[in-house]
């Protein structure tokens, strides 16, 4: 899971407010109890220490959206700043969160916003195709051979075969089309998942034209003409959900394996992984939610700067100046040091052994004077 978007967390002094809000409105009175909610998340701010100020903003935040329909989460961070995170997710969170704190509590920001998988959708016809990239609002029309025929005609006459041909030919050169669209997609977005719309040889004309790139992306999901159906939203969903799920258990296998050698580049435990930090050599922070650690970390002046020992960072030449909660010291930290954080715990699909809570996967090896 890459971090960077939560970047602005880390270049502001705080304190921090953390939220995570049930916001579902799919009964009458869900306006009312969204309000209520906040308001007890609000209260249980005030009575952690929360300033009148970062209420106020966070208050400003959550009642000044529009209204969401059916069912959803918000997930706010806000520092001395102002709001640094706000964030809508379509499924509410099991249970509400309002942290005041040194650092935010960015495990349980994490947790409750999924990865974004930069997503290409593509849909074929025979007349061309709509290609929407990522981050992209609304689809672009593909057209190709605008003077070929697309219609194939009954069999039996003599010129049968040719008019065939040319109908085909055309197919062909509006699938290079739509095809070229998506490949220019994907290395402009860097995708991870490419999905194809559209009915069988449709689709299967497209996949022939894209590049072996593309190809490697491509997830086909059965759609055979007109207006999108009720349920594609939710299957392009799904085929996301299949890529988070395959990229969390590929970086487990690899933690896994890392610590299975003794090369030195994975390490488990509060105290290896703070030292891993403070050197910049966590590529990626494994963390169970379900088991994060309880201890509470010293804080340098830069995020990255955290140990289990005060007279650590003072041997270091950095004077600490407060504590906190290991879990969410660790994960600002991978944010301000370009790290990658990956969830373990149940349904992560591959065991792993984690003292503490916490592994590492390292860039280098690291040393005890690291």
């Amino acid at each position: 899971m890459r971090l960077d978007w939560l970047r602005t967390t880390t270049t502001d002094d705080g304190p921090f407010a953390t939220v995570v809000l049930d916001v579902t409105q799919d009964t009458p009175d869900g306006a009312e109890q969204v309000r209520l909610r906040w308001r007890s998340a609000r209260e249980d701010l005030a009575r952690q220490g929360a300033d009148d100020k970062a209420l106020d903003r966070l208050e400003e935040a959550v009642t000044g959206a529009g209204a969401s329909d059916g069912t959803g989460g918000r997930v706010l961070v806000a520092g001395a700043d102002g709001v640094l995170v706000d964030r809508v997710v379509d499924t509410p969170p099991e249970r509400g969160l309002a942290h005041w704190g040194t650092t935010p509590d960015l495990l349980s920001v994490a947790t409750a916003v999924p990865e974004v998988i930069r997503t290409v959708v593509a849909s074929i016809d025979e007349e061309g195709g709509e290609v929407r990239g990522p981050g992209d609002t609304e689809a672009h029309r593909v057209r190709g051979d605008s003077s070929g025929p697309v219609h194939k005609t009954s069999p039996g006459g003599p010129s049968d075969g040719p008019v065939q041909e040319r109908v085909e030919e055309t197919w062909r050169r509006n699938a290079q089309a739509v095809a070229a669209e998506v490949d220019t997609a994907v290395r402009s977005g860097a995708a991870q998942l490419v999905v194809l719309l559209g009915d069988a040889r449709s689709r299967s004309r497209l996949r022939d034209e894209l590049s072996a790139g593309s190809v490697e992306l491509v997830a086909e999901i059965e759609h055979t003409g007109g207006q999108p159906s009720a349920e594609l939203p939710d299957t392009v969903v799904a085929a996301a959900d299949d890529v988070r799920t395959r990229r969390r258990s590929e970086a487990l296998e690899r933690f896994a394996a890392a610590a299975g050698r003794s090369d030195g580049l994975a390490v488990t435990g509060l105290a290896d992984v703070a030292s891993a930090t403070r050197a910049h050599a966590v590529e990626v922070l494994v963390l169970d939610p379900e088991r994060r650690p309880t201890d509470e970390l010293w804080l340098g002046a830069d995020p990255s700067e955290v140990s289990l020992q005060r007279d650590e960072l003072v041997a270091l030449g950095r004077e600490p100046g407060a504590t906190a909660e290991a879990a969410s010291a660790l994960v600002r930290a991978a944010v301000s040091t370009d790290a990658e954080l990956v969830l373990a715990g149940p349904g992560a699909g591959t065991g792993v052994e984690l003292s503490d809570g916490v592994g590492a996967v390292l860039r280098f090896p690291i040393g005890p004077g690291s």
